[in-house]
């Protein structure tokens, strides 16, 4: 079973807060990345965040699942040493899992964070 670990997510407000701050950002219709880089043997850092915006729980639950399972199924195509925060706007609930990858893969591919092939 699939488990994003303690150690693999951002947990505190502090540490999102740096990222906002230091980080620099990605933005897209229906996602924004921020991206800032740590130290390069740390392993990648995840935060999933959806406002209030998105609608009800239900919905941003939703859109919430959606993101990490796109992280899920391409963690290991992400470098080391970043802190990665991904926001979900209104239209990642419109969308399907087809539209959130493509649009989640675009972003990784433009922060420069997905390994060389």
């Amino acid at each position: 079973m699939y488990e994003l670990r303690k150690e693999d997510r951002l947990c505190k407000n502090r540490e999102y807060q740096l990222v906002y701050r230091y980080g620099k950002s990605f933005v897209d219709r229906a996602v924004v990345l921020y991206v800032m880089r740590r130290s390069s043997e740390r392993p990648v850092r995840m935060g999933f965040v959806t406002g209030k915006k998105i609608g009800c729980a239900v919905e941003r639950n939703y859109c919430r699942r959606l993101m990490k399972e796109v992280y899920r199924l391409h963690r290991t195509e992400l470098c080391d040493g970043y802190d990665l925060v991904l926001i979900g706007r209104v239209r990642l609930k419109n969308g399907g899992f087809a539209d959130a990858e493509r649009t989640i893969m675009r972003l990784f591919k433009q922060a420069g964070v997905l390994r060389k092939k």
